[in-house]
């Protein structure tokens, strides 16, 4: 019973614990140097024979041994030899796992992005014309409005100026006439002074 729990208890110390959500790389490579260290040399002696031994096995007769046996074989012996770095393997292999995941989950989502995109864009394109049409339109609207008022000015600025034309015209006669009637008037009150004096000179006579 004490045995069984002695070899129990070893076969857990030798075995290499990973702590996945904290990894410690140094602590690992001491828990190997352990695991190789606290075997016996007996042992590693054997395993080294049964090693060599494997080794002659892998070695066909000629035209005896199938291809596909040796094959197995080498895979046996070199899963034998890599069973102890099996958890370094593993830690090194779980940065690159995790940053291929990534990567494609940043493709995945680029590739999701670029779709609905390509999906909008017609979609997009389409409303922006019309909007583009409809302010052409708007903006044609106005610059007609605006040249038709402009036209209406460009009328009433050439009336205006006939008339101011006019005015002048009619304002410079009246001026003329005016001065007219100054000469004629100031004309009859000498005559009239005239007319009066002689009058008086007649009834004076008589």
């Amino acid at each position: 019973m004490g045995e069984d729990k002695k070899q129990k208890f070893s076969a857990e110390e030798m075995e290499i614990k990973i702590d996945y959500e904290n990894i410690d790389v140094e602590e690992i490579m001491n828990q190997i140097k352990r695991k190789i260290a606290s075997r016996p040399a007996q042992e590693i002696e054997q395993q080294e024979e049964e090693t060599r031994n494997d080794y002659r096995e892998t070695i066909p007769p000629p035209l005896t041994s199938p291809p596909g046996g040796l094959r197995s074989k080498i895979r046996r012996i070199l899963l034998k030899l890599m069973r102890p770095f099996a958890p370094l393997i593993k830690l090194m292999i779980l940065p690159v796992d995790e940053e291929l995941r990534e990567t494609v989950e940043n493709l995945d989502y680029a590739n999701r992005r670029l779709d609905e995109l390509i999906e909008r864009f017609p979609q997009e394109i389409g409303r922006l014309e019309s909007k583009i049409d409809l302010n052409h339109q708007l903006v044609n609207e106005r610059l007609e409005l605006a040249f038709k008022d402009l036209g209406r000015a460009k009328e009433y600025t050439k009336l205006l100026h006939q008339l101011t034309h006019n005015l002048v015209v009619e304002m410079t006669k009246l001026k003329i006439e005016k001065d007219h009637l100054k000469i004629q008037s100031r004309i009859l009150e000498k005559d009239l002074a005239f007319l009066n004096r002689r009058e008086k000179e007649v009834e004076k006579k008589v």
